[in-house]
């Protein structure tokens, strides 16, 4: 009997602990040193079982040889029926069973989710990791800022257009994907500005698939050609997500402010559906769009894919806020709130759901930005996350992405910052609504600390019309 890890499923080890996650099923499994040992012997390449016990021999010096077997086949089982390894005779066999992505399938990864588990046990790996990482930084997700050049001007970007235009030089993406390979970094993201308009995206996207990453792709999608998305679908991604913030073309052709981009964009999600590549829709609502989301979420809907909306917004990288012009109002953002609670299915099934939201502890971090995840931008420079980048951490030119995540002296005081430091928001009691956020704060207040008070009246606009939504269905 052969066995193999599954083509959408990803081995990773933390100290003593062994990490397996399925990209196409987002189920994900923890295991202790046993385990780890376990799961260190599953590889891409089909290996027997008997080869594989062997080599567990010389680990268990002294194990009885068909007890260990025993438990390695369980083992093997039980991953099987999950749906993280493949079994077979040959490799035919098993190339014949290997799970893949597709529309088709009923519970495809990208179809709004309809149930939603709030037993202890389905919050148990997150709550683990996230326990884990507060005392172990480890770099989980990075993001490439590819180039700093778009095709499109979005009103509402966080990214200055005033800014100078950089590509990241390919050697330097190459070596950062082969540093976070040894680093044993899970997810990266390919962004931009524009990702397509970088000159090697293709060669970029097929060394991130040899170092065995889970790759997302966040882009427009309006340069798409047959070339890429042959490289996109041989890549294996995760999900590849693009912005529609309408459905009337002229309202999204008046964010991006390039006529005909609306058009593009549609043709392009539909190319890549047809290819059973998995895609999903950003929809962030602005003064101009806010109450075309429901029309939004029906194109999604009626091709299988999920969408959601940002409604917030973000000042700009270099804190100038002249984008947050289109900032919805208050009585805007309760009109748009009242669509998402009435027509996205997700969000209306998390609702019923019925899950209370757990206590904030003072000892958690805000977010995972410096914690489990970093960025680095088109100039060279290390960042938290993409949106925080007045908040420099080191530049690649100088220095590794090990050297940075280990030493930085301005990732150490970010990584100090805890719930504690918002002592108004541990008492608030709109804090399970809000969407509170570090980079949000430093763009538009110049604080990190320091919270917008649009922030506030959101929460509690929409913690009362959630509250209303659960008495209305008693």
């Amino acid at each position: 009997m052969l066995v193999c890890l599954a083509k959408n499923s990803f081995v990773r080890i933390f100290g003593d602990i062994g990490y397996i996650i399925s990209q196409l099923t987002k189920q994900d499994k923890i295991y202790d040193i046993n385990g780890k040992i376990f799961l260190q012997q599953i590889t891409r390449k089909p290996k027997s079982i008997d080869e594989i016990v062997n080599d567990l021999m010389k680990i268990y010096t002294g194990a009885d040889r068909e007890e260990l077997a025993g438990d390695f086949a369980d083992f093997v089982n039980e991953l099987e029926t999950e749906g993280f390894v493949v079994s077979g005779m040959t490799e035919d066999e098993i190339n014949a069973k290997m799970p893949s992505f597709s529309y088709s399938q009923h519970n495809r990864k990208t179809a709004p989710r309809t149930e939603f588990d709030t037993s202890p046990d389905a919050q148990a790996t997150t709550e683990f990791l996230a326990k884990y990482f507060r005392n172990k930084p480890h770099l989980f997700s990075f993001q490439f800022e590819l180039t700093s050049r778009c095709n499109e001007r979005c009103r509402h970007c966080y990214l200055p257009g005033s800014r100078d235009f950089h590509d990241l030089e390919t050697e330097l993406v190459i070596s950062i994907l082969d540093q976070l390979a040894e680093m044993g970094t899970l997810k990266v993201t390919f962004s931009g500005g524009e990702c397509l308009l970088h000159k090697d995206f293709i060669p970029i996207l097929r060394h991130a698939r040899e170092k065995d990453f889970s790759i997302s792709i966040l882009s427009n999608v309006t340069l798409l050609n047959n070339e890429i998305i042959s490289a996109v679908k041989e890549a294996n991604i995760d999900l590849l997500q693009a912005s529609v913030y309408s459905m009337k073309p002229e309202e999204h052709d008046y964010i991006t402010q390039v006529e005909g981009s609306h058009s593009r964009t549609i043709q392009s999600l539909e190319r890549l559906i047809a290819a059973n590549i998995p895609v999903q829709i950003s929809c962030p609502t602005m003064r101009k769009t806010y109450s075309s989301y429901k029309s939004v979420l029906e194109w999604a809907y009626s091709h299988g894919i999920k969408g959601y909306t940002d409604y917030i917004m973000m000042a700009r990288i270099d804190k100038s806020t002249d984008n947050l012009a289109n900032r919805l109002t208050l009585d805007e953002t309760k009109s748009l709130l009242e669509d998402i609670i009435n027509y996205d299915i997700e969000y209306r099934t998390i609702l019923d759901a019925g899950a209370e939201p757990a206590p904030l502890d003072p000892e958690e971090h805000v977010c995972g930005a410096g914690i489990d995840t970093m960025c680095i931008a088109a100039d060279g420079k290390f960042y938290p996350c993409s949106g925080f980048q007045g908040y420099p951490l080191g530049n690649a030119h100088n220095l590794s992405v090990s050297e940075v995540w280990d030493n930085s002296e301005a990732l150490k005081k970010l990584r100090a910052v805890k719930w504690r430091d918002f002592p108004k928001c541990m008492k608030c009691e709109a804090k399970p609504y809000c969407a509170m956020c570090m980079v949000r704060n430093l763009n538009e207040t110049g604080s990190i600390f320091t919270v917008s008070k649009h922030f506030c009246d959101v929460a509690f606009i929409n913690k009362r019309l959630v509250e209303e939504y659960k008495r209305a269905q008693r």
